[in-house]
């Protein structure tokens, strides 16, 4: 298994450098126990040129620095005593600016919170406790609730590989940033598609694990039932280590429907997830058909070499006809909860322990301060407070979403049943990441994972043609999803596929 950055970080290895930006030179590889303050100011270095232009980040902790300084003592200790390293012991972590955090502010990307003060969330904590060096807090499209990544406190992020463009969303500034190389791995949230948006659209690895298995506790909310906390990375291997980490003692799984297999593995393809989302009047855009016949050939391509170089991995068509119709459209009318449950949970948020000081209690108090971007904003948002009647976890349309989203989880369990499949596998995007000045980024394939709760990974598969504003062409990921709990065989799968695609190539910065 090759070695990852997070290894070589957490060992004490030296780091060479090329072009500015930390790269590995296996070859040079030696001990050096002031790898953190050395990686730290590469990374600083970075932001500090090329962060004015994508606004990846929010927030940088001035202290990151000293801490590198305090882990390079560690080392020694470690060092001299024999005793391991913690699993992240010195390792550079952005964080999206939705994790609590007690010595950085938490702004949720929303100027109406831009002093609230938390304690750490248990992602953090269990972070730290690891070693971990929390090197700034990225900017996300605001209180999460749309995929383009643009708030009221940290303006609109841009694609790392064409500047035109967004970065997906809503964790978006995460994922720039590691695109960018401002650090080595990150945290991000998903809601419907969060994590894995800006990994395909920023050419990253993106892992939303089965619902609970990461806690939420302390991540400003969006919705109970569809949240879930995960690792972003340039690597599969570097998104396990800190999915070890994230999820602590947390995982409570159950393993009646996750299983084991040795080499094999089937992988169904789904293929009603290949087409272009269409309008309400059921045609496509022009455009839309030509981004999206790019997507789909940079996809089969992948599938092709995945079936070529992997004798052991079967592909199964699983076309449209064979399950319930599992659009976007269809499950956002009437699975999706995050209008129902939004402003509960977020008040109870603010309203919580773990708050030590804010300005607003409440979302209604949010709002009528007029401290956020209204362009940014969706129904979300504002469902609560103008239909608190319908819009709330004891209506009937909620009870209703509830259901459909149970009946759904065994439609999609009797498929992997049916086919006896270990994941299913499609685009993650049917098309580009949309330009700057779009307020929605349409086809999106990663609402079925997190209505079933089911583990996802996005991955580089490979990237559109070049053009004059995204000289290396623009990233298109491939998403895995696995059987509910099957988290671990789901990584393994995925970085057996990443070694065959080697989808990633590291962008070049204006």
């Amino acid at each position: 298994m090759a070695t990852s950055i997070i290894d070589i970080a957490s060992s004490g290895q030296s780091i060479h450098y090329q072009n500015s930006t930390p790269s590995i030179e296996f070859a040079d590889l030696m001990y050096n126990p002031s790898i953190g303050p050395e990686l730290v100011k590469k990374y600083l270095e970075a932001i500090n040129q090329h962060d004015g232009t994508l606004k990846s980040l929010i927030t940088i902790n001035t202290a990151a620095l000293e801490t590198a300084i305090e882990k390079a003592t560690e080392t020694h200790t470690f060092n001299q005593t024999n005793n391991p390293f913690p699993p992240l012991h010195s390792v550079p972590v952005i964080l999206k600016d939705n994790y609590s955090t007690a010595n950085l502010p938490t702004s949720a990307g929303v100027k109406a919170l831009q002093n609230l003060h938390t304690k750490d969330s248990e992602v953090v904590s269990h972070l730290r406790a690891a070693g971990a060096i929390i090197l700034a807090k990225a900017n996300l499209h605001e209180f999460a609730l749309q995929g383009i990544t643009l708030s009221s406190l940290g303006g609109q992020t841009l694609n790392p590989y064409d500047n035109t463009r967004t970065p997906g969303g809503s964790s978006g500034g995460t994922g720039a940033a590691l695109a960018a190389n401002f650090g080595i791995a990150g945290c991000g949230t998903d809601t419907m598609n969060s994590l894995r948006s800006p990994a395909s659209a920023c050419g990253v690895v993106g892992f939303r694990p089965s619902t609970g298995n990461v806690s939420c506790v302390g991540i400003v909310p969006v919705s109970q039932t569809q949240d879930a906390a995960g690792p972003m990375g340039r690597s599969v291997r570097d998104v396990k280590i800190m999915y070890g980490v994230m999820k602590g003692d947390e995982g409570k799984v159950d393993v009646s429907e996750a299983r084991s297999r040795s080499r094999q593995v089937r992988i169904g393809v789904l293929e009603a997830y290949f087409q272009p989302e269409r309008c309400a009047d059921g045609t496509v855009e022009s455009e839309y058909i030509v981004e999206n016949q790019i997507v789909q050939d940079v996809i089969w391509s992948s599938l092709r070499s995945i079936q070529e170089q992997d004798a052991d991995i079967t592909l199964v068509s699983i076309a449209p006809s064979s399950h319930p119709d599992w659009s976007f459209g269809t499950l956002f009318e009437k699975a999706d909860t995050q209008a129902f449950e939004f402003k509960h949970y977020l008040d109870e948020f603010l309203q919580s322990s773990l708050v030590l000081s804010t300005p607003h209690q409440s979302l209604e108090s949010i709002a009528q301060s007029g401290e956020f971007d209204l362009q940014a904003m969706t129904h979300v948002f504002s469902a609560g407070l103008e239909d608190p009647e319908t819009f709330s976890l004891t209506s009937e349309a909620y009870r209703s979403r509830l259901e459909y989203i149970a009946a759904l989880k065994e439609s999609v369990k009797e498929c992997f049943d049916r086919y006896d499949i270990d994941a299913l596998v499609y685009p993650h995007q049917t098309q580009l990441p949309v330009k700057i000045g779009a307020m929605k980024q349409n086809g999106r394939n990663g609402v079925l994972a997190a209505l079933t709760g089911r583990p996802a990974i996005c991955i580089p598969a490979g990237r559109s043609p070049k053009t004059a504003s995204a000289v290396l062409g623009v990233p298109v990921g491939l998403e895995l999803m696995a059987r509910r709990w099957g988290d671990d065989e789901l990584l393994d799968i995925a970085e057996r596929v990443e070694g065959i695609l080697k989808g990633r190539v590291g962008p070049i910065l204006r």
